[in-house]
């Protein structure tokens, strides 16, 4: 995986972003789940990174966003004209050590191959506080074996469940919950329906022993 590739990519299609991944009712009802998790953490704002920020679509949980691609900082900055916006590589961020409380890192780690997760990861654990969080979400490892979805280059390509995070993480942080977001499979239910049918999924998405079979697992992991 090229990381230029990736970049020039989301720098591509940042003007369409928003529009064609949340302007629609699937998108929505990613979105409205992944909020009830955040919403239910707790963060403080004024010590969260958000990062990579994208378009800034979660950036109101977060004082500072950054993100690799310029053309994504463009747009999230018409967002919230207020925050704090700059560029800046998730493996090297130029950020001082131990400066902040939370770290967001939505639909990311899924683009990612397991070299550059592991570097990324090393740097999220020099940011944060002794005891901050990284908060992260990545494609269920269990559900993708239960679907026919075919590699797509470094596209969304990468999955993972608990042991293999538990297992990554080890000796930098601890996984303090984990929350599962869309068990049904969204797509093929009639558009109609989905507002209505989201809270009903987002609380079986996370009964034990459903949770792994989620779409998408959020992590809150504690800095060690």
């Amino acid at each position: 995986m090229s990381e230029n590739c990736v970049v020039d990519y989301y720098n591509q299609i940042a003007s369409q972003y928003d529009e064609s991944r949340f302007g629609n009712s699937y998108g929505q009802f990613i979105d409205r789940q992944e909020r009830w998790v955040l919403d239910n953490l707790k963060i403080d704002a004024a010590t969260c990174l958000d990062l990579p920020c994208g378009t800034g679509r979660l950036s109101n949980y977060a004082a500072v966003g950054a993100d690799a691609s310029e053309a994504m900082l463009d747009e999230a900055r018409k967002r919230f004209p207020d925050h704090h916006f700059l560029q800046a590589d998730a493996t090297q961020t130029g950020f001082s050590d131990a400066s902040l409380q939370t770290i967001l890192s939505f639909h990311f780690l899924m683009h990612l191959d397991a070299d550059t997760v592991q570097k990324v990861m090393h740097e999220m654990h020099r940011l944060l506080l002794p005891g901050g969080r990284w908060i992260c979400d990545i494609p269920s490892r269990q559900r993708r074996r239960l679907t026919s979805r075919q590699p797509e280059a470094w596209h969304g390509n990468t999955s993972m469940d608990v042991q293999q995070m538990r297992q990554l993480t080890q000796g930098l942080f601890e996984i303090q919950s984990v929350h599962g977001v869309m068990l049904m499979p969204v797509h093929r239910m009639p558009k109609s329906l989905r507002p209505s049918l989201c809270s009903l999924d987002f609380r079986a998405a996370n009964l034990p022993l459903l949770r792994p079979l989620s779409s998408y697992l959020i992590f809150e992991l504690k800095k060690i």
